[in-house]
């Protein structure tokens, strides 16, 4: 993360280049909070070098019934990967499954700088 101090407060600025064909886009605060958060969760859990406890584990959930451990699993993964980044607080989290071979959740947040609500949308899917 980059700091720049704003007199009433502290603005994080960072750049992504997902989703933009040539240059980076500068991102800030929420913006850049939530593109946080979906690189976590964008990111398998032993993936990252060096932090094999980093990323997420609902790819590897995607075959599974969505009966009550899979869904406990999924909302415990949600919560942890959401309460290591002080910016959000979970709401709710709305898991569904369209078909076997897929994961959908939703879940509802809070910008804790602002107070303001968000959603995020995660969809895995699976190859048969």
């Amino acid at each position: 993360f980059n700091f720049a101090i704003n007199i009433s407060m502290a603005t994080y600025v960072g750049y992504s280049s997902i989703g933009e064909l040539t240059i980076s886009k500068t991102l800030e605060d929420q913006e850049l909070a939530k593109r946080d958060l979906m690189n976590h969760f964008n990111t398998r859990r032993g993936e990252r070098v060096m932090n094999p406890k980093f990323g997420s584990i609902l790819p590897e959930l995607v075959f599974d019934p969505l009966d009550e451990t899979t869904q406990q699993l999924a909302k415990d993964d949600v919560d942890t990967i959401v309460n290591n980044d002080p910016r959000w607080n979970v709401l709710e989290t709305l898991l569904s499954k369209a078909n076997d071979h897929s994961l959908e959740i939703k879940v509802r947040l809070r910008y804790v700088s602002t107070g303001t609500a968000d959603e995020l949308f995660l969809k895995y899917i699976g190859e048969e």
